[in-house]
């Protein structure tokens, strides 16, 4: 985990950075995550106690102007309270931009999609189908993708990591979603680890479709150090699944040389692999080069939102570059 350096520092003046992924949510959410994360990460620096002012301030700390804050509930009961939270949190936070998420047993998934997007104004809705157990795609999903649809937003959805999580999910399915809701914006959180020819292909044929590299980013440069520092690397490294990104490492270049305009990064922040700095810096390791690494950190995100037709959160940083 790179979380040895970065803790309060910035990125630097000269690097824009919009993070689309990061989690602030109640405290009882937030003690169970950490939790969940201390169990293959020993030495996991963050208490369970951690609050959102903590939170925020190392992402204000981080130089961080904008980020999506998401949410997700683990059981039906949670939904709505959830949203709101997610909606009065980020009323007070100017840089934090809401997500919202239901469960598959909501009873009225358009209507609670409808007040997340249209009552409460938020930009997507979020989905992470390992973490909530129950498929992404499947036809209970339907009204609220008949909703994001109508309105051209985006749906964040965890993708990859099977191996880890020891669950996967059935991508003809996805498929079908991302071509039969064109108008719906697909994001891949993950990147769909380690599958990188299908997220190439899919990238080729949909317009719809989208990355997000969180974690993956750091995974391919442990992935590169794998034979030479084995005593250093995280428990993490044991469920890289190794072979299949032996299979499709060359396609995980050949995202950003082809696709860098739809490739964002974010950082499950506060509890994904370390700080921005470190995540920064393993970013800049692979040597993208400058344009690339300016869509990947923030025009790429400011691609997605401006396509959804919403108002723009980000006129405070001016003009896109």
């Amino acid at each position: 985990m790179r979380w040895g350096a970065g803790k309060t520092e910035g990125i630097g003046n000269d690097c824009l950075w919009i993070d689309p992924h990061v989690h602030i949510l109640p405290p009882r959410r937030m003690a169970g995550l950490v939790r969940w994360v201390k169990k293959f990460t020993p030495g996991f620096p963050l208490s369970e106690e951690i609050t959102k002012e903590e939170i925020l301030e190392e992402l204000r700390a981080a130089e961080i102007p904008f980020f999506f804050n998401l949410v997700f509930p683990l059981w039906e009961e949670e939904t709505e309270d959830l949203n709101r939270f997610n909606r009065d949190l980020c009323a007070d936070i100017p840089e934090a931009i809401p997500f919202g998420s239901v469960h598959i047993d909501t009873p009225d998934k358009e209507k609670e999609t409808r007040r997340c997007i249209e009552e409460y104004g938020f930009v997507g809705m979020k989905l992470h189908p390992y973490a909530q157990r129950f498929p992404a795609f499947g036809p209970e999903m339907h009204p609220m993708f008949k909703v994001l649809n109508e309105h051209r937003r985006p749906f964040l959805v965890h993708t990859g990591f099977d191996e880890f999580y020891g669950m996967s999910m059935d991508l003809e399915m996805m498929e079908g979603i991302i071509r039969d809701y064109p108008d719906m914006q697909v994001v891949a959180v993950h990147s769909l680890f380690a599958r990188f020819r299908l997220a190439h292909r899919l990238l080729s044929t949909y317009p719809n479709f989208w990355l997000d590299m969180t974690n993956t980013i750091t995974c391919m440069r442990i992935y590169k150090d794998l034979g030479e520092v084995k005593s250093t690397l995280p428990p993490l490294a044991s469920k890289l699944e190794v072979e299949m990104v032996e299979e499709n490492k060359e396609y995980f270049s050949r995202l950003f040389k082809d696709f860098p305009d739809r490739i964002m990064y974010g950082t499950d922040f506060p509890v994904g692999f370390g700080f921005h700095p470190a995540l920064l810096e393993d970013l800049l390791y692979f040597d993208f080069g400058e344009e690339v690494e300016s869509y990947l950190l923030h025009k790429t995100v400011r691609r997605l939102i401006a396509n959804c037709g919403c108002d723009d959160p980000f006129q405070a940083l001016g003009s896109e570059v």
